[in-house]
């Protein structure tokens, strides 16, 4: 074999393995999330695997990506999503300079950082990444596995089972994006499709042990409304973010419409106690309005200004409102920011139906659940499994822009080839 051939077959084994771990690092980031970390006790003094984990993974993937420089596709970070989040970000760094806790707003901050390297940035090079939904979603089918173990042995807390979570929530949260996925895997053949209805059946089971039917509710709305989006969406021009943002607009000229969608679904117009917590949020926010109190530098920092709050406001760990975290934070400022980068990620779903329309399905499913499970809880930059999923669902959809190089579909691949050998047919009659 010439030198020549050897050296480009060393240096193709050397991308393939690069490739194949950079596509597993944003699995793998799931998987410490989900069925890793949550048994670890956090003593409210740092996590340790934390201080450990993060930063290790992400000068690996640091490392392999300079390694295949060549190979960074720059259009990727000059996306409209990927500029507007690294813009929500370097004001996040800003707002560290009048947090109310700077301490606390940069090591959050630097944990966030490289968590996006670690799931964003391979995304980057024509990594493996075909494969990563079906990594995460095994990751997801593990964690119900285990959570339906906790379940069967362990005693409910008060208000619903939290499964090997802190909290009934968490479980919801689980069990729900466990429905989406697998209903995107009921789309396969043979036996994923029969894996896929045991785990939306065990999925429903949870939800209702958690006591989380709202999450449920969500999921199912996000998995019909995307569908009905995408059907409209093929008949027009439009993309799925003019829909979300004509549902915000007509929001706008109705009052207290959240309140209004809870007496309806619950026949409780304070969604179990939200409303007192929006109301001192809301005054909270309008005292920093524009700049807000620094990234993440409002709960959970000492002498809070939560600890102005009465009652049971007082111990709430979040606004359960992830807009208003986002104002509250880092003010209107970032609000707008972090805003585009939601339209943005919307407007690359109609890119991504006409390549695969499933794949599309699955996608907007995870945002448009996303998108409303915000309005009850806050989950935009938090570091879970669920706001992982979220950018690997971004990252993903933006590397079906690349010209020439868009995933194309199996059902696409035999049509070609149908019409290479019509052809063939033809030339030789």
């Amino acid at each position: 074999m010439p030198i020549s051939r050897v050296g480009t077959a060393v240096n193709s084994s050397r991308n393939s393995g690069s490739a194949t771990l950079l596509g597993v690092a944003p699995v793998f980031a799931i998987f410490y999330i989900l069925l890793i970390l949550p048994f670890f006790p956090d003593d409210g003094k740092g996590r340790v695997e934390n201080i450990l984990f993060w930063p290790i993974l992400a000068v690996l993937v640091l490392t392999l990506v300079l390694l295949n420089r060549t190979e960074v596709n720059s259009r990727f970070f000059r996306s409209v999503p990927i500029v507007s989040l690294i813009a929500y970000l370097v004001f996040a760094l800003a707002s560290v300079t009048w947090a109310f806790s700077p301490d606390y707003a940069f090591s959050r901050l630097v944990l966030q950082v490289l968590a996006l390297i670690i799931v964003v940035v391979p995304y980057a090079l024509p990594a493996h990444g075909k494969h990563a939904i079906r990594g995460v979603y095994l990751c997801y089918v593990l964690a119900l596995a285990v959570s339906a173990i906790y379940v069967l042995t362990t005693p409910p807390s008060p208000i619903g089972h939290p499964g090997y979570f802190t909290h009934k929530q968490e479980l919801g949260l689980l069990a729900a994006i466990g429905v989406i996925l697998a209903s995107y895997e009921v789309l396969q053949r043979g036996w994923r499709r029969l894996v896929a209805l045991l785990i939306i059946i065990l999925a429903f089971w949870l939800v209702f042990e958690s006591a989380s039917k709202s999450a449920l509710a969500f999921a199912l709305i996000a998995l019909v409304a995307s569908w009905l989006i995408l059907m409209v969406c093929k008949r027009t021009r439009l993309t799925p973010a003019f829909f979300v943002a004509a549902v915000v607009v007509v929001s706008m000229f109705k009052s207290y419409p959240i309140e209004r969608l809870g007496y309806r679904l619950y026949n409780d117009a304070t969604l179990t106690g939200r409303t007192g917590i929006w109301a001192f949020i809301d005054s909270q926010i309008a005292r920093k309005a524009w700049f807000g109190w620094g990234f993440h530098s409002y709960y959970f920092v000492p002498n809070s200004p939560q600890n102005e709050a009465s009652g049971y406001v007082r111990l709430m760990p979040s606004s359960h409102s992830g807009y208003r975290e986002l104002k509250l934070e880092t003010g209107r400022i970032g609000y707008w920011i972090f805003l585009v980068f939601i339209y943005s990620s919307l407007h690359l779903l109609e890119r991504v139906r006409r390549i695969d329309p499933a794949r599309a399905w699955l996608f907007l499913s995870v945002e448009l659940f996303a998108v409303l499970s915000n309005l009850l809880d806050s989950s935009w930059l938090t570091l879970t499994h669920f706001w992982v999923l979220y950018l690997i669902v971004v990252a993903d959809s933006v590397r079906y822009t690349w010209p020439g190089r868009e995933p194309v579909p199996a059902s696409i691949e035999a049509v070609q080839a149908v019409r290479v050998g019509r052809a063939h047919a033809l030339h030789g009659s």
